[in-house]
């Protein structure tokens, strides 16, 4: 059975204390359901420092549970701490803080019977205390984490004498965390040493240790402290704290690869500047006060080739002026030309011949504007001026002498044609009228006289021909090679009938060049073939096409460019390989007349037209098998 506290009686001196401690003393007996749980408490004693301290009378709090003084103590834990006690009837010391009356308490606990004895000490003022330190703390951290500056606090270490040999971290902010690449559990408690190990080696450590030990704060810029796979690059602020230091840092690890990245890119520039053999220099404007007149050039820089020639150091000219080195500039009129192309930032490229200043010779000038100022570069070009003089002067004499084949072209195609014609004019007139008055050996001379005749007849217009293929340019137009071809195949059918010939023709292309000489070319290689036909088979032509890479054709085409590679093979009576080239010279037969009329022209028409054609053209043969000429002309 629970005895009922509320009625005893106390004891005077008992009271005396309870009512005068300094503490507020409340005793709590425990109020139970039907099934004897403990439900809440009902306060039966307390003293007046516990009502001034819950902000109520005595009388109030006696006539109040505690869960109807305190709504939220079975929220905070303070109703449940209570319960144990008595359950466990073991003490307990809490914190607690009583909502209703705005106040921290920390309250001692002891089980009394079926009870609880508290006894209750205000904290609040303590507790407010720690609550704003906290929060001041807090703020501090917040702006440390929010900060973009790693901030980190290292106590000192020291060896047996008491001077610093290290650093051991204790605090550091997020940012801190961020640009090392390490969270804080990491780093609190390691030594400086450990967590930079290049710092030992570079003097940063030193300058931390000379901050701690002189009091003194530094700065140590663009410092490069790889740790753990980061080459990072910081700029650190150390001021002493306390027994230590605490050390700000940039990182700049960004900012430092493009300054890096900037450096080796004018290193790369002025690599490439003194290794150009052209002269390269740069001129800021001199401008007249008032009037804002370019007046002078003043040097900025020269690259190596400007060094040495005319052979003036940079001392000699940096910060000198363009009039003072090269006073001609203005009578040779290249003054007024630099202030044009800066006026109106239009560059300018031009040849100019300069024979004063140490400067002799020929010279490519190009001009560029450059912020208020021009970059020269000059190419010496004497030794090509002489060159194409005298190209000039080759030019020329070869037009000279194209002049002189053309009209010895025209005196062949005319005027030699004449004498022929009489020749054979009068060999006719003593065939038909004097043959009954000549022998045999008469008439034999005749018909030697007529046939020599038609050779040279020939002879003279296959030379006119080639004269004027060498000599005769007309500009290139599309043609369609099937075209050419067709119109050859109708002119050739009677000496293809003749022949049995076949001719199989594939798709060809269209191509720039010549319609006339194009014709030459391939009806010169369609008359080789049906001349040099077999005697016991027909004849087969065929002609096919396809595109190349200049690589795969013979030396004198260009490899990075394609070409049609048109072959024209036949059966003929073919010819041994060693006379590939020689066919193609001029007057250059492989048979005799008596076996095949020719002049030994028609094959060199043809590689003259393919030159003209910036193409060529090979040929291949098998003795009594047949022969393929293969025409290249560019795409």
């Amino acid at each position: 059975m629970k005895v009922d506290l509320s009625n005893q009686l106390p004891n005077p001196l008992l009271e005396s204390v309870f009512q005068n401690s300094l503490n507020g003393i409340v005793l709590c007996q425990a109020i139970r359901n039907t099934q004897n749980e403990i439900v809440d408490f009902r306060i039966v004693r307390c003293n007046e420092r516990a009502a001034a301290m819950s902000g109520l009378s005595q009388e109030q709090m006696l006539s109040r549970t505690m869960l109807e003084l305190d709504l939220h103590g079975s929220c905070s834990g303070i109703f449940y701490q209570y319960k144990e006690v008595v359950e466990t009837g073991l003490p307990a010391h809490v914190e607690h803080y009583l909502k209703p009356a705005d106040r921290w308490m920390t309250q001692s606990l002891a089980c009394y019977d079926d009870s609880v004895l508290a006894s209750w000490t205000d904290i609040t003022d303590q507790k407010r205390i720690e609550l704003e330190r906290q929060q001041e703390t807090e703020l501090l951290q917040a702006i440390l984490d929010n900060t973009q500056t790693g901030i980190a606090v290292m106590q000192s270490v020291r060896d047996d004498y008491g001077k610093v040999v290290d650093f051991r971290f204790t605090h550091i902010n997020t940012n801190a965390e961020r640009i090392t690449k390490r969270p804080k559990a990491d780093v609190i408690g390691l030594l400086y040493s450990e967590t930079w190990p290049g710092a030992q080696t570079n003097g940063v450590l030193d300058w931390h240790i000379q901050v701690a030990e002189t009091n003194e704060p530094a700065r140590i810029n663009s410092v490069n402290l790889p740790v753990d796979g980061y080459n990072g690059w910081y700029t650190i602020w150390i001021r002493p704290l306390g027994d230590g230091v605490i050390a700000t840092f940039v990182d700049i690890t960004a900012l430092k690869r493009a300054e890096l990245a900037n450096q080796q890119q004018a290193e790369l520039l002025r690599s490439v500047l003194d290794c150009s053999s052209s002269a390269i220099i740069a001129f800021s404007a001199i401008r007249e006060e008032k009037s804002g007149k370019v007046i002078d050039f003043r040097y900025v820089a020269q690259n190596e080739a400007n060094r040495q020639n005319p052979g003036r150091t940079d001392e000699q000219v940096i910060g000198h002026t363009m009039l003072e080195h090269f006073p001609h500039v203005i009578q040779t009129g290249l003054f007024d030309r630099y202030i044009q192309v800066l006026e109106t930032g239009v560059p300018a490229r031009f040849e100019q011949e300069y024979n004063h200043d140490l400067m002799t010779g020929w010279y490519e000038i190009s001009v560029v504007k450059w912020d208020d100022g021009i970059v020269l570069t000059l190419v010496n070009i004497t030794e090509k001026k002489k060159h194409q003089q005298q190209l000039e002067l080759a030019n020329r004499e070869l037009q000279q002498a194209n002049d002189n084949l053309r009209q010895f072209a025209y005196v062949a195609s005319h005027d030699l044609q004449e004498p022929l014609r009489k020749i054979m004019a009068f060999g006719d007139i003593l065939r038909d009228q004097f043959t009954a008055q000549l022998n045999d050996y008469g008439k034999d001379i005749i018909t030697r006289m007529q046939s020599a005749a038609v050779r040279m007849s020939a002879l003279i217009k296959d030379v006119s021909a080639y004269s004027k293929i060498s000599t005769h340019r007309v500009p290139f137009q599309p043609v369609l090679l099937e075209e050419v071809l067709s119109d050859i195949q109708a002119e050739l059918v009677p000496e293809m009938e003749k022949a049995g010939a076949k001719l199989l023709i594939e798709s060809l292309p269209i191509v720039l060049g010549d319609f006339v000489q194009l014709r030459q070319l391939f009806s010169n290689l369609l008359i080789n073939s049906l001349k040099f036909r077999p005697t016991d088979r027909p004849v087969r032509i065929q002609i096919k096409s396809q595109t190349v890479a200049g690589a795969e054709g013979p030396d004198e085409l260009k490899p990075a460019r394609f070409y049609h590679k048109i072959a024209v093979i036949d059966n003929g009576i073919g010819f041994e390989e060693k006379y590939s080239e020689q066919i193609f010279q001029v007057f250059q037969r492989l048979h005799n007349r008596q076996q095949y009329e020719g002049t030994g022209v028609g094959l060199a028409i043809c590689r003259r037209v393919a030159e003209n054609h910036h193409g060529a053209i090979t040929a291949t043969g098998r003795l009594g098998q047949g022969a393929i000429f293969t025409v290249y002309l560019p795409v």
